[in-house]
């Protein structure tokens, strides 16, 4: 396995001490060699007492020095190590999760290993934009390939709003990375590794792969993360439930009672019994037990028994509160073969 010299940040420290010290000063800030982050051309203009773009011109001075110095020969073997590195994990990966790669571990300070790859030619960076993150990849990786079957997959799951296992998702991606060009096994964990290049598809708490749009991914608010939980259940589940489940996957602490107003608030949420709720989208219709008599009611008679099954599919009550509400005379009336019908 490919590894880089342990000695690596004692050759780059001694590599950049071959520049001017304002050079290597700008350099080392615009990186954030020693520090946490790079700084901004302005930022280090102002510290240096001089203009944006004679920072830059520095910056890039020192850049071709540093190419050119007889040095930057005795990198090879490094170069082609992160190279192997990278072509180990499909050619390209998320700059968090390339810098973050077991092989590096050593390094101290990333940004030297960050300075020493915008370096090289063999290896390259893509900043980051609305769909994916900053990446780095050899530079003949099938970059465009990768890109759009991951834009293809990301569409896909947008459009299904459904979420997919490990194994199902990897199936997908590399259906439509064949179409691109870029055949890759359906167990390769390289799969793994380019849906991290997503901004779009992420895991959610049950390992599985979806849309970031998608409740089952990134609930927005508790009204999401309800439909969850109930979705999830397959079952009405009493508020206290939704909240105690609310809790369990989302690792916060949740209120039952604003759990229990934002229920009550959304209509994709029905009041099936007490304190007892369910998904509209299963069919269950809004309302008092006398609106689902109604509704019920409005195209044909029905028997008590039939109403009574019929109610008991949209709501966890006592027969008795069905057959009370039936008594309702301004609502409903018997007909002379014993069904019941709505007043017209």
């Amino acid at each position: 396995m490919a590894s880089l010299s342990p000695t690596f940040e004692k050759q780059m420290a001694k590599f950049l001490g071959e520049l001017p010290t304002r050079a290597r000063s700008v350099l080392k800030r615009r990186y954030g060699v020693g520090e946490a982050s790079g700084m901004t051309l302005e930022a280090i203009g102002k510290r240096e007492g001089i203009t944006r773009e004679r920072v830059r011109q520095i910056e890039n001075d020192a850049v071709r020095r540093l190419k050119k110095s007889p040095l930057f020969i005795e990198f090879a073997s490094q170069e082609a190590a992160i190279k192997s590195i990278l072509a180990g994990v499909g050619g390209i990966a998320a700059e968090g999760a390339f810098l973050a790669l077991p092989e590096f571990r050593q390094i101290k300070d990333k940004n030297m290993l960050v300075l020493f790859c915008d370096l090289v030619d063999s290896i390259r960076r893509r900043k980051a934009d609305d769909r994916l993150h900053a990446r780095w990849h050899i530079a003949d990786a099938p970059v465009a390939g990768i890109e759009a079957a991951l834009s293809a997959f990301a569409r896909q799951l947008r459009e299904q709003g459904a979420t997919l296992t490990t194994d199902s998702a990897f199936a997908n991606l590399a259906a439509q990375l064949k179409k691109t060009g870029v055949p890759v096994s359906e167990k390769s964990p390289t799969l793994g590794t380019y849906i991290g290049l997503s901004k779009e598809i992420e895991k959610n708490s049950w390992d599985e792969y979806g849309h970031v749009s998608s409740p089952f991914v990134r609930p927005r608010g508790m009204r999401d993360s309800a439909f969850v939980a109930l979705a999830r259940a397959k079952e009405p589940m009493h508020f206290r439930d939704i909240a105690k489940r609310i809790g369990e996957f989302s690792n916060k602490s949740v209120h039952v009672q604003t759990v229990h107003n934002e229920l009550i608030k959304d209509a994709r949420f029905v009041l099936v019994g007490r304190g007892l709720y369910a998904l509209k989208e299963w069919g269950y219709e809004p309302g008092f037990v006398k609106d689902v008599l109604v509704e019920m009611l409005k195209d044909r008679p029905m028997t008590r028994e039939q109403i009574l099954d019929e109610v008991m599919r949209q709501r966890q009550v006592k027969a008795s509160t069905v057959f009370i509400n039936l008594q309702n005379k301004k609502l409903f009336r018997t007909l002379d073969d014993g069904t019941y019908t709505i007043v017209s």
